[in-house]
């Protein structure tokens, strides 16, 4: 087994930073990675973090298993701190939260659901997308399919272009949307956009699959 092994193909945002640490140019700006840069290049510990950490260690008195659907204080903040602790979704009890070992962790988790319960097995992402969300879904058995996202004319959103594609879906399929700060585009639908998407996924009874990892990057 071990023999026949191939090598994965390299990270392509990995890679840009690979070619980031080789230029010499000593005016260079590194955009290839999602994370905070200070002025001098560095990914500094915030400070609220290390507040944060050491509140949580202060308060620590056990290292025992968490419940399978993970830290339950975690889960309990996470529904009204996305909808509101007024929301229907939340007074109702329809919405549930389960903690999972980082963000592909989660996205892993997805696929093997809709995989296994999903009458469809076909999640249409944006094309281009983040290179792992087609890993990540492949990997679990679902089909892919994409739909017009960037416009490289403008350099913007190929919005009438989505929407058209997205009302072909067959009901029932999974469509993937970047919550905010779209990768790797950096672009986002207004508003009203959102609105007009949202509309369409909830008539059409598509399955909306959000994928929010930048919360707080971005100033709607």
């Amino acid at each position: 087994m071990f023999e026949s092994l191939d090598k994965a193909p390299a990270d392509p945002i990995m890679g840009i930073t690979e070619l980031y640490n080789k230029d010499t140019n000593p005016n260079k700006i590194n955009l290839s990675m999602g994370v905070f840069k200070d002025e001098q290049g560095n990914t500094p510990l915030l400070q609220c973090v290390k507040l944060a950490e050491a509140k949580i260690y202060a308060a620590e008195n056990t290292k025992a298993y968490s419940a399978i659907e993970g830290f339950s204080a975690f889960n309990d903040a996470v529904l009204p701190l996305i909808f509101g602790a007024d929301h229907e979704a939340v007074t109702s009890g329809r919405a549930a939260t389960i903690h999972t070992p980082g963000g592909s962790g989660a996205l892993r988790v997805v696929g093997d659901f809709l995989a296994k319960l999903s009458p469809s097995k076909t999640i249409w992402i944006s094309d281009p997308t983040w290179v792992n969300h087609i890993n990540i879904f492949e990997t679990a058995g679902l089909e892919i399919k994409k739909y017009p996202y960037f416009d490289k004319a403008t350099n913007g959103l190929a919005f009438d272009e989505m929407m058209a594609t997205l009302a072909k879906i067959p009901k029932g399929d999974a469509v993937l949307l970047h919550g905010c700060c779209h990768n790797p585009t950096g672009v986002d639908p207004s508003n009203e956009q959102w609105q007009q998407i949202a509309d369409l996924v909830h008539g059409n009874g598509l399955m909306p699959v959000l994928d929010f990892a930048y919360q707080g990057f971005a100033v709607a």
